[in-house]
């Protein structure tokens, strides 16, 4: 074909394809007006193109007891997961707004908001910095994940924010959740689809092609399994039993985990507002794995031997149960029981680096992760530096205090009261960090606070806790510790609950039974467990709850006149038909 000829047709094909595109252009503009106008086709209440739960209610409505339409408080039905907090909509002149948002460390759990590091940084900010009026609005939702965070994120950017702190990363494996192939995809493809999503057009056309069937738990095609609010697959079992190795899952849960970070980054971009993130720390030293599994793919047989090999590890002299671990190391690196109990060994032998791999390893590999992997902490770093984000590391300035304070990096009970809730002296060296980067990067004034000042605020603060809500709450605390099956770890918060509720009967239940579930046959201890159970009943002798395991207890001390009289109470306030009537009828027969 002559060249000219070709050059011709080239040209002409360019300007069918520029017409058609103008064509399909303005159609489209059309479109999006026209639907904009009927007021059709409007996104679905989430923007996440990973997860869906387009049920989800507002945090913040109008204050019921307020005249003023401009003041909003927490809504009544979020007060399950998050604190009462009151502000204006319209943020009022002079005013600096900052919204902290994250899970239930942020919340303060478990206490509330005025022992959290938002309300010491509410104390704090005024002495830092008084050119303005600070307002420090805790938005910290009780599991929530980085997708729900990300989504209180969206609706908050309308209420004129200045500064997101976000502290996220220890919930990401609470709810289960599939992911559909959607990181099969190219990034390109994952993106356009999130874009169109954004779109009148494709919204219409998606909601006649596929209409939404009638649901109060609806689903997007990408993420299933979300519905409205949490729904921690713990909910749902005796201890962490729904949670098994998937290496898939946990991958994807990763990749969904990075995207939600540069979500959060882009809505306090296009809000105007600046953002902090939180490099999550956890107790590593003194919190066991929640779960640990066998690969998959290893075969009964191996299994077998592997757990029988385990289950002889109590009765052996420490320098052989060492051995014994290694070995059983090398074989399942993966079990995190394994690495948990090695890097205790390696901690009592004052061996720190080897103990600190070995408890990092057993976070890594916790079948119920619920204390930020290694991964989750890179995330979080990475995906700062990325948007040049400014950021607390947490997890590095608590090991550096730890090393200043007891000369060695390992975090565990002396800053965290259990695996991921700081005490609330740990909850104010974080306000003040944070003081710090925000001072650092020029987002306040750099007046240093005096140690008079902060002595006076950590004095005002403490003063205004209530040790009867306090005591609820480490009781509370020690209830989801023994339930799932965490007893040593359990028993002080049950104590520190005492302290504040003298005699509390749930308190001294959950105290007797890991008392006596962590004795191994000492009969001290399992003395220790009927005096505390004597002490129980003696304050509340109606509390029922109390009467089949304190039976069962004496009946396994060969005490049967004592466990007769005790057996026969709990037959008596047990529901007939409750398995627990049957157990106590059991070993009434038994006794007799």
């Amino acid at each position: 074909m002559h060249p000219k000829t070709l050059v011709q047709r080239s040209t002409h094909v360019a300007k069918k394809l520029t017409f058609a595109l103008i064509v399909t252009l303005a159609f489209f503009l059309l479109a999006e007006g026209a639907l904009a106008l009927f007021q059709l086709g409007e996104q679905a209440a989430q923007t996440d193109a990973l997860a869906g739960f387009s049920n989800q209610h507002p945090l913040f409505v109008p204050e019921p007891s307020s005249t003023d339409a401009n003041r909003l408080q927490t809504a009544t039905n979020k007060l399950v997961w998050f604190n009462d907090q009151t502000f204006t909509a319209k943020k009022p002149a002079g005013v600096r707004r900052i919204f902290c948002v994250g899970g239930s460390t942020t919340f303060g759990r478990p206490y509330d908001d005025a022992t959290s590091f938002c309300g010491w940084l509410r104390e704090f900010l005024p002495l830092a910095d008084d050119r303005v009026r600070w307002e420090v609005i805790n938005a910290g939702g009780v599991s929530y994940a980085s997708y729900r965070v990300a989504s209180v994120m969206d609706e908050l950017a309308a209420y004129d924010p200045d500064l997101f702190i976000v502290y996220t990363g220890q919930n990401e494996f609470l709810e289960r959740r599939t992911y559909a192939g959607i990181f099969s995809q190219p990034e390109a493809q994952r993106n356009l689809t999130a874009a169109l999503s954004r779109t009148r057009t494709f919204n219409a056309l998606k909601q006649l092609l596929r209409p939404e069937q009638p649901s109060s738990d609806k689903q997007t095609p990408a993420v299933k399994g979300l519905s409205g609010e949490v729904n921690e697959m713990l909910n749902h079992t005796v201890g962490p039993a729904d949670y098994h190795r998937d290496d898939q899952w946990h991958d994807d849960v990763l990749r969904h985990f990075e995207a939600n970070l540069h979500r959060m980054s882009n809505t306090a971009k296009q809000s105007g507002a600046e953002i902090l993130f939180i490099v999550p720390a956890s107790n590593e030293k003194d919190c066991s794995p929640f779960k640990s599994e066998l690969d998959p793919n290893t075969s009964k047989s191996e299994q077998d031997r592997f757990y029988s090999a385990f289950a002889t590890r109590s009765s052996l002299p420490d320098k052989d149960r060492k051995s014994l671990l290694q070995e059983l190391r090398s074989r399942e690196p993966g079990f995190a029981d394994v690495q948990y109990e090695l890097g205790k060994i390696h901690w009592n032998a004052g061996q720190s680096d080897q103990a600190k791999s070995a408890f990092q390893q057993a976070i890594n590999h916790d079948v119920c992760p619920l204390r930020a992997t290694t991964q989750i902490q890179s995330k979080v770093r990475s995906a700062a530096t990325a948007n040049n984000i400014a950021t607390v590391d947490f997890d590095k300035r608590l090991r550096q205090l730890c090393q200043q304070e007891y000369a060695h990096t390992i975090l565990g009970e002396e800053y965290f009261l259990d695996h991921v809730h700081p005490t609330i002296q740990t909850h104010q060296k974080l306000a003040l960090w944070i003081l710090d980067v925000l001072q650092e990067d020029d987002l306040i004034a750099k007046n240093p606070i005096k140690s008079a000042d902060i002595d006076q605020v950590n004095r005002s603060v403490l003063a205004n806790i209530d040790d009867q809500e306090q005591g609820v709450a480490l009781r509370n605390l020690a209830k989801v510790l023994h339930w799932s099956g965490k007893f040593s770890e359990a028993a002080p918060r049950a104590q520190d609950a005492l302290a504040r509720l003298p005699d509390d009967p749930e308190s001294l239940l959950i105290l007797a039974d890991c008392t006596n579930q962590t004795s191994h046959g000492d009969l001290d201890q399992l003395e220790e467990a009927v005096a505390i159970y004597d002490q129980l009943l003696d304050a509340a002798p109606m509390y029922s709850r109390a009467y089949l395991p304190f039976g069962e207890l004496l009946f396994d001390l060969k005490q049967y006149e004592r466990a007769e009289t005790v057996l026969s109470v709990a037959v008596l306030a047990l529901a007939p038909d409750s398995p627990n009537q049957t157990r106590a009828q059991y070993f009434l027969g038994v006794t007799y």
